[in-house]
């Protein structure tokens, strides 16, 4: 399998841990060291917090319906230990409070691969203005 098939499958399997509302899992692939930029404040979200699988449950627990996550037009580019990708992701569902939410965001990771594994090491999502 190659590099980038290795992150494709990666990228599936934290998707479809957040499907199935499994924080650890979608965790799993994250770095203990991550940036994560995230759309929902703060600025920053410093490791601690974004690897929290408590904080993570809770955020997928909001959800009534979903979290559903599709990635298109992902683009993969790996040399060696490195690698970042870039796709467009569309989050869709209904949170406890009625609330709808169908959103299409920008996604740019880095990743990391070490004693053989693929990890997040960098994240940043965005919105279009």
């Amino acid at each position: 399998m190659t590099d980038m098939d290795e992150i494709r499958k990666l990228l599936n399997s934290r998707i479809d841990a957040l499907r199935r509302r499994d924080a650890a899992s979608a965790n799993e692939i994250l770095d203990r060291g991550v940036v994560a930029f995230e759309v929902a404040g703060p600025l920053q979200i410093r490791a601690a917090q974004a690897t929290d699988t408590a904080l993570t449950q809770a955020w997928l627990d909001s959800f009534d319906e979903g979290p559903r996550v599709t990635m298109d037009e992902l683009a993969i580019h790996a040399e060696g230990s490195v690698a970042f990708c870039h796709s467009l992701n569309r989050l869709q569902g209904r949170r406890t409070d009625g609330q709808e939410i169908d959103v299409t965001m920008r996604s740019t990771l880095g990743l990391l691969k070490q004693d053989g594994h693929w990890k997040i090491v960098h994240a940043h999502t965005s919105f279009p203005r």
